[in-house]
């Protein structure tokens, strides 16, 4: 008996050497990849970190412009945010806009919108989502607004037929005046003459008028 328990220690102990041995010069943790994965993680908190950084670098808060023009408009634009993009100098993203236009001889434009890509150089304005026009007693609502004041020279050159001194207001527009709601697919208000044209994309179609009785 104490023969057969010897060799079964023996046995157990030479198992375990090599076990042991085998772990210890086979078995080996890819280190390298571990430290790869480590440093691709690295990277990319800092290329996050990078672009946050830029982010910031591009947000002014509290925006302004003013322009004045001929025929004595003059345009205030403001903003609780503004991006510069990366692609035109010229051009900023705005956040909460508001905007006014201020006549001489007749009733200012004041203009609101969720978002608007504003041209610093030309003052070309689109205002965007939940756009509104209040004119007097005229309150006009939509998705999309452009405006356009006088182009320079250059800006004609590029594209003579161009409008200037426009207000064009599309998609789901609605204009509301005392005792008149109008639905139509453009309205336009001419900043020189102040008059307004209100029309369909397609000339078969109607705009929709909808008279309010006292």
């Amino acid at each position: 008996m104490k023969k057969k328990s010897l060799i079964q220690i023996s046995l157990l102990v030479f198992l375990f050497f090599v076990s042991f041995f085998f772990f210890k010069f086979f078995y080996k943790p890819d280190i390298s990849q571990n430290k790869s994965e480590k440093k691709t993680e690295t990277l990319n908190l800092q290329n996050k970190s990078k672009i946050k950084d830029e982010e910031k670098q591009n947000l002014i808060k509290d925006i302004k412009y003013n322009s004045n023009y001929s025929g004595g408009k003059n345009f205030e634009i403001l903003a609780d945010y503004g991006e510069t993009s990366n692609e035109d100098p010229d051009l900023m993203f705005l956040t909460n806009v508001r905007g006014k236009i201020i006549f001489n001889d007749k009733e200012d434009i004041i203009l609101t919108s969720k978002y608007a890509d504003f041209n610093t150089r030309t003052f070309e304005t689109t205002f965007i989502e939940n756009v509104k026009v209040l004119r007097k007693d005229e309150i006009i609502t939509g998705n999309n607004l452009y405006l356009v004041f006088e182009l320079d020279e250059n800006e004609l050159k590029k594209d003579p037929k161009k409008k200037q001194n426009l207000i064009r207001m599309s998609q789901n527009v609605e204009f509301k005046k005392p005792g008149h709601n109008l639905i139509a697919d453009i309205i336009e208000i001419d900043l020189i003459t102040k008059n307004s044209k209100i029309y369909m994309h397609n000339e078969k179609q109607k705009v929709i008028i909808k008279s309010k009785v006292k």
